[in-house]
């Protein structure tokens, strides 16, 4: 199983040397609790600068399988003059800004990305803003020949370390309120680039990958916030998939959840917020494609720190 899944998973990284390299971007259970690692116009929704850390290992038992790591912060500049109506010119908005770093490792294959988001938001009425954002940074891909067993071992391919850079762009549109949220972003825009070697030249192109997203709070009583939400993605030439996603929150402390990945797993989630400044959520994926013969599921914790702002304020993105 090894041997066959480094092979499938090296074949794939190989076959960028003849025309688009078709990346995929890392999976997430927990995207809803951090949506700014799909669209860089969430950076500066929060009242507090956000950053967060997660880890996942996808597929546990398959030798070669997904594993992602990644560090991310965002926050704003100018909400809170605008939130309460003191700025000087009512028609501007605020800024966000932030950064994700990103480590995804397939197989003998290695992702790292480097990304720095801006974001500009505009109150569309009392409590509703509207903000657009841009996302640009750098992608190193690694092939390590050490970990490949080639029928060939002194193919300078599969000979030690290979590597590939490429820049990356994404674009984004959020719409969010203390109620309800709603974004779609275009990611890995990045045109094509061409490398020359030994007298041959090559074209490397990201695959484009689009996602719709939305969730909505819900009270029920005092102390009770029942979140469903959706993300549709879509990425050429894998057919279009979803998730369907429901939480229930007890008061600004605890958390759980389910979500359904057609064609792919079913998710518990569960989440706890200490002190308001530090939380912790985890993730357990069933796989339901017939993968699940070969794998215990897939693992995923984000540990989160609110860097908070001097006037305190209550965010409505504590509610997600």
């Amino acid at each position: 199983m090894k041997l066959k899944g480094y092979f499938i998973l090296s074949t794939v990284f190989l076959a960028s040397a003849f025309g688009t390299f078709a990346q995929q971007r890392p999976q997430y259970t927990q995207y809803m609790i951090n949506p700014f690692l799909l669209n860089p116009a969430v950076s500066g929704t929060e009242d507090y600068t956000d950053i967060r850390a997660g880890y996942r290992k996808q597929w546990t038992g398959f030798d070669g399988s997904p594993r992602t790591m990644y560090v991310s912060a965002h926050g704003n500049i100018g909400k809170s003059l605008v939130t309460h109506n003191r700025s000087r010119n009512k028609r501007y908005g605020f800024h966000g800004v932030g950064g994700v770093i990103t480590s995804d490792a397939i197989g003998p294959t290695t992702t790292t990305t480097v990304s720095a988001a801006y974001s500009y938001h505009m109150k569309v009425s009392k409590k509703i803003f509207a903000s657009l954002g841009l996302m640009g940074g750098f992608n190193q891909f690694t092939l390590d020949g050490s970990k490949l067993n080639a029928a060939n071992p002194s193919d300078p391919l599969v000979n030690g370390m290979s590597k590939i850079g490429m820049g990356d762009i994404t674009l984004g549109a959020w719409v969010y309120s203390d109620k309800f949220y709603a974004g779609a972003s275009m990611a890995q825009l990045a045109p094509s680039i061409t490398f020359s070697q030994t007298g041959q030249k090559t074209d490397y192109q990201l695959t484009k990958h689009y996602f719709i997203m939305a969730g909505y709070r819900i009270p029920i009583g005092w102390d009770f916030t029942f979140i469903p939400s959706f993300c549709i993605k879509a990425t050429t030439p894998a057919p279009m998939s979803f998730d369907i996603n429901a939480k229930l929150r007890y008061k600004d402390f605890l958390w759980a959840g389910v979500s359904y990945r057609n064609r792919d797993a079913v998710a518990a989630m569960a989440g706890v917020i200490i002190n308001n400044m530090f939380d912790i959520s985890y993730s357990y994926d069933y796989i339901t494609s017939d993968i699940h013969k070969y794998t215990g599921g897939s693992h995923e914790i984000v540990i989160g720190y609110r860097l908070k702002n001097k006037i305190r304020e209550r965010c409505p993105s504590n509610f997600w």
